[in-house]
């Protein structure tokens, strides 16, 4: 199972889950899923650790995980946009300095690489 495979798993897009439906003629085809919102949070996802910060406090040490080269999520639903954004605000400055990079891979989900590293895709 691929690390999107995962997710999508995670966040309850499941295969018979998913369909598209268009209410409309000429109106544009919407997804439709059932999100499973009771599920216990990941602690890891594929082996990478997920972190789930509620303030910029809670994620200042983790630039360390990317000097050791270790990818990792952060996932923002624990926290709110001002918090976010300031989260990323800093994480860019990291990433351009250590030449690291990031994915989104959900709304609130991304993942944080270490230089010379990227996803593979199937």
């Amino acid at each position: 199972m691929g690390l999107m495979d995962v997710i999508y798993k995670i966040f309850g897009f499941e295969g018979d889950d998913v369909r598209v439906v268009s209410k409309k003629k000429n109106a544009a085809p919407k997804a439709s899923y059932n999100l499973k919102v009771s599920q216990k949070l990941p602690e890891e996802i594929d082996g990478i650790r997920v972190f789930y910060p509620e303030a910029f406090e809670d994620v200042k040490d983790k630039v360390e995980l990317l000097k050791k080269g270790t990818p990792f999520f952060i996932d923002f639903r624990a926290c709110g946009n001002f918090e976010k954004n300031k989260i990323l605000d800093y994480f860019h400055g990291v990433l351009d300095v250590l030449g690291a990079s990031e994915e989104q891979v959900d709304k609130n989900l991304i993942i944080f690489l270490p230089k010379n590293m990227e996803i593979e895709r199937e």
